[in-house]
């Protein structure tokens, strides 16, 4: 599942910088194809994380991690030409510190509920329908 979509990261960043990120062909537009894809590479890592506490996919998805992915994204985005720029991969590691975070139980999804601990399983124990003699019956037992 995607977390954030190509105007997401244009509202979080502007379209100049998402144009200068993710314009591939020198058109002077953002290329939706390679911007999705730094979108879904940042929600698939996101999700590594994710599955530690929550039940995937998502039921909603909360602004705070529509945030992140497409800090993450906005990060995947630079190198080669883009230059990755000291802003982009702070905010990119914040962006998974919070992740690990979530995982960790010290932070949560806004509005989401957590996969219950243990994942649900109850063990029982049972009965004992055969049990061993006591150790005093059984000597009554060899005396008779």
């Amino acid at each position: 599942m995607v977390y954030a979509t190509v105007a997401d990261l244009i509202a979080a960043f502007g379209e100049q910088e998402v144009i200068a990120l993710a314009d591939r062909e020198d058109t002077g537009a953002v290329d939706d194809t390679v911007a999705l894809e730094a979108l879904e590479r940042a929600s698939s890592e996101a999700d590594t994380y994710l599955a530690a506490r929550y039940q995937l996919p998502l039921s909603s998805v909360p602004k705070a991690l529509v945030a992140v992915v497409c800090d993450m994204a906005r990060y995947r985005l630079t190198g080669g030409e883009t230059t990755e720029t000291t802003p982009i991969a702070t905010r990119y590691r914040a962006a998974v510190a919070w992740l690990k975070d979530v995982a960790a139980g010290r932070a949560v999804l806004p509005g989401v509920a957590a996969t219950p601990a243990g994942g649900g399983v109850e063990f029982n124990t049972g009965r004992r329908d055969f049990a061993r003699p006591s150790p005093a019956s059984e000597t009554e037992d060899v005396e008779a």
